[in-house]
């Protein structure tokens, strides 16, 4: 998703450059409390009492595999089935993760972790080699998966809850133009993949 932002909004500022920064939650809040950062696009966010919404997505948990995975041939999975195979995920501190964590400690099952890394695009490299699975947000799922080999399947809403992804800033400050401009339009794309059904996997 921000990648295909990032392009589009340089094509008509080519001068504006970024500073992506891949943080978990606590260190986002802080990065943002601290003016290191203007703007924050965050999957369930921590409370923070002067973090102000701009916009916020309901998102679902995806699984990310090798076409020719075991699993790929389903539609839709529950993460039990996941369980038998091993798994690359996401380090602590991310949504994603929390909510893998909270479905092994409310049903005693274990995932087999192969590799841990805040890089979703290490994980999705990873998959590449066919026997892992990845999981990721909608949003962030790639979107020409099978021409890269892939697929994407819908967890099960029993396993997970869907969460929102959340699009914020400090409040009250006054960000820098080119950060008020990006800001308004993430809230554009948000605000169109929202009417966008979102329940269909590749």
């Amino acid at each position: 998703f921000l990648p295909r932002e990032v392009a589009a909004f340089r094509k008509q500022f080519s001068s504006v450059s970024f500073d992506v920064k891949v943080l978990d939650h606590e260190k986002a809040m802080v990065a943002l409390a601290d003016y290191d950062v203007d703007l924050l696009l965050v999957f369930r966010p921590a409370y923070l009492a002067n973090f102000q919404p701009l916009m916020t997505l309901g998102q679902r948990l995806v699984a990310i595999m090798h076409s020719r995975h075991p699993l790929a041939e389903k539609q839709t999975l529950r993460l039990r089935d996941c369980t038998r195979y091993p798994v690359a995920v996401a380090m602590r501190g991310f949504g994603g993760r929390e909510l893998l964590d909270d479905f092994c400690a409310r049903t005693g099952l274990r995932f087999q972790i192969a590799a841990e890394s805040n890089s979703f695009e290490f994980l999705r490299g990873l998959v590449g080699y066919r026997e892992l699975i990845t999981f990721q947000i909608k949003i962030g799922a790639p979107v020409d998966s099978n021409k890269l080999g892939m697929v994407t399947r819908l967890i099960d809403d029993r396993d997970v809850p869907r969460a929102n992804l959340v699009l914020g800033q400090l409040r009250g400050r006054n960000l820098p133009v080119p950060a008020a401009v990006f800001a308004h339009q993430l809230t554009r794309s948000l605000d169109t993949a929202r009417k966008t059904p979102a329940d269909t996997a590749d």
